[in-house]
């Protein structure tokens, strides 16, 4: 019952080739699928100083969403076991498309919804060590602190490594103004918007208090990439709805979800989500 744009991809993987996929054939022209079965129209605003939370939805009965309800969270950990992620649990899938956005690996990441994505752990080792990660339920929290190790996080509880792990709300985030120059998102804003169950408006506004948060904590010029399926359209909209004091818009997108192709070669045929990227411009 949500809105969904993507691209129907032809699975090409170039011989011998084990992170992302190559543009196979430039003949092979991609479908386009179009599900949108809700459109919520959207007004543009100014972003406060801070994000205002008096916005923020309590969390709703499990009959009308369990996306938004923290217990949800919590036992989906606790019965997932070590690892599990709703799609493109392979960081060699979406490598290319992070590092040709974010080429610094010394640059400061905030991972929204950590969970346990083993893709976040497989980021950091290939050098993004600077991580900052959150979820929303304590459980997520203890499941990625299993996955990163002892000896990755930062003290106390930790090794004296540099990942940064702690509960925290999407929507009112414990971070300061313009911490962040990337963020890597993976279906939590998705998760964020479903929060609101049928009510498309009560999705819609807690996507906005996310978004605006995002805007906050990162610097100008600096980058986020989501990975999303349920929600893209929702999360296109909240990021172009982002202005300025004065007028302008705070995003510039990057990555429209559209069929990508990095100068080396890889494309997005292969990955099991739709990617979007802007950069902060104001």
């Amino acid at each position: 019952y949500v809105a969904c744009e993507r691209a129907v991809r032809p699975h090409h993987r170039a011989a011998g080739n084990s992170q992302g996929t190559r543009w196979a054939d430039s003949t092979v022209k991609p479908m386009r699928l179009l599900t949108a079965l809700f459109v919520v129209p959207w007004h543009r605003r100014s972003l406060p100083a801070r994000a205002a939370t008096s916005g923020i939805t309590p969390e709703l009965p499990a009959d009308e969403s369990q996306f938004g309800r923290r217990d949800y969270w919590d036992d989906s950990y606790a019965e997932e076991g070590s690892s599990f992620s709703w799609y493109c649990s392979d960081w060699n899938d979406l490598a290319p498309f992070w590092e040709e956005l974010v080429p610094d690996k010394t640059s400061k990441v905030l991972v929204p919804g950590i969970g346990n994505d083993v893709a976040i752990v497989e980021l950091f080792d290939t050098g993004y060590s600077t991580l900052s990660c959150f979820d929303y339920a304590p459980e997520g929290v203890a499941r990625a602190r299993e996955l990163f190790g002892d000896t990755r996080l930062k003290s106390p509880g930790g090794g004296g490594g540099t990942v940064d792990l702690r509960v925290a709300d999407a929507r009112s985030l414990p971070y300061g103004d313009s911490t962040f120059d990337a963020v890597f998102e993976k279906g939590t804003l998705d998760s964020v918007f479903l929060s609101g169950g049928k009510d498309k408006k009560v999705g819609t506004e807690q996507l906005r208090l996310a978004v605006s948060e995002l805007s906050r904590v990162v610097r100008n010029g600096g980058i986020v990439m989501s990975v999303s399926t349920p929600a893209t359209r929702y999360i296109d909209t909240a990021f172009a709805a982002e202005t300025a004091g004065d007028g302008r818009p705070r995003w510039k997108q990057l990555r429209d979800g559209d069929v990508h192709i990095t100068a080396d070669g890889f494309a997005t045929i292969n990955v099991d989500a739709t990617i979007l990227a802007w950069e902060r411009t104001s």
